[in-house]
């Protein structure tokens, strides 16, 4: 059996018999599909990065969740998880300070700094 599956590999084979890429421009290949248009290559290029964004984002979204739906959450545990947190928080910061408020509204008329937001807000 061993010999088997040995000569399978050799032979860029999958168990099933199916193709395996057996070099790395085969396995690139295999990954990345690529279209003879310029412009279909950019746009396919952004849905993957948007993609992996949004999957990095809705990771962060459940930490958070995770954070606030736990029942026994208290100041100290609040503090331990920020600080295992720090760059999530420095990058939710970063984007609420890119993102301008609209006028008349509470942030606009109010903002307090980040730190004292993080720690009024629990």
């Amino acid at each position: 059996m061993e010999k088997l599956y040995k000569s399978l590999e050799q032979a860029s084979l999958s168990p099933l018999g199916d193709r395996r890429p057996s070099t790395k421009k085969e396995l690139r290949k295999s990954f990345v599909k690529r279209c003879k248009n310029p412009s279909i290559n950019e746009k396919l290029h952004k849905i993957r990065t948007l993609n992996s964004t949004l999957k990095c984002k809705e990771h962060d979204l459940a930490m958070i969740n995770q954070l606030l739906d736990d029942p026994k959450l208290t100041a100290r545990k609040y503090r331990e998880w920020k600080v295992v947190n720090t760059l999530l928080i420095q990058d939710i910061y970063q984007q609420q300070q890119a993102t301008p408020a609209p006028e008349g509204s509470p942030q606009e008329l109010k903002k307090p700094s980040s730190s004292a937001y993080v720690e009024s807000s629990i």
